[in-house]
């Protein structure tokens, strides 16, 4: 695959909290991330463990509810993407066998 100026994934001013267990503070998981990842380009998201990069996925992938900003695939969004079958994830714990 040639790699294009047409950006794939746009990702501006992304923001998605969790509420804490005790229900006082939300949990900021990620705060304003921009990103724009091109056709062709290989991505990786590198960082120590709960700094947000399953959460960025799951975003991605509509299976994240996000509570500011905007994610756009191929000019859709993760919704239109995902019911429209384009797409799919493979999730990193081998969850369907023993």
């Amino acid at each position: 695959m040639s790699q294009t100026d047409e950006t794939e994934i746009k990702i501006k001013g992304l923001c998605v909290t969790f509420p804490d267990k005790d229900g006082v503070e939300d949990i900021q998981a990620l705060k304003d991330v921009n990103l724009d990842i091109k056709e062709g380009e290989f991505v990786s998201l590198l960082g120590p463990s709960g700094c947000g990069k399953t959460t960025l996925l799951r975003s991605i992938a509509d299976l994240q509810e996000i509570n500011s900003g905007i994610i756009s695939v191929k000019g859709r969004t993760p919704k239109e993407i995902r019911k429209s079958q384009k797409y799919g994830i493979v999730f990193q714990s081998p969850v369907l066998y023993d």
